[in-house]
């Protein structure tokens, strides 16, 4: 009985990831598109460097592409992409700057939140800490 439940299970997953997973590698940038077919060339004429891996030269060609196409955009590149595949945001280099002088009435103000905060999830139907500090961050 119960190998029939995990296959009932198994069977909706893998379908879901089969669909999913062609449409993630089926946006190519131009960069990508050069890339491949430079290697292409390079190993159908044996002039690959010794031990050299795909990922290898991949690496390095993709920065040269971007130095010699400085006019092309990443969003250029993103629009031309199919819209169900999946675009990675890059994560900010930048530290998040938190002015932790400012203390004027905060403690006062987050207890005038919880109060509101009490309202709102009654009203609302909100639960959780996700909804909480996203009320609050609204609140404060």
């Amino acid at each position: 009985m119960k190998g029939h439940l995990s296959r009932l299970i198994a069977a909706p997953i893998l379908l879901v990831l089969s669909l999913a997973a062609p449409a993630s590698y089926a946006a190519k940038s131009p960069a990508m598109d050069s890339c491949t077919a430079e290697w292409k060339t390079m190993k159908a004429a044996g002039t690959i460097r010794s031990g050299q891996t795909w990922p290898q030269f991949w690496s390095q060609c993709a920065k040269d592409y971007a130095v010699a196409h400085p006019t092309q955009s990443t969003s250029d590149q993103n629009a031309q992409a199919p819209s169900s595949s999946i675009v990675k945001k890059a994560a900010s280099t930048r530290a998040a700057m938190v002015d932790e002088t400012d203390t004027h009435g905060s403690g006062e103000q987050k207890k005038q939140c919880d109060g509101k905060w009490a309202s709102y999830k009654s009203s609302s139907g909100a639960h959780g800490w996700h909804d909480y500090f996203q009320f609050m961050a609204k609140c404060m």
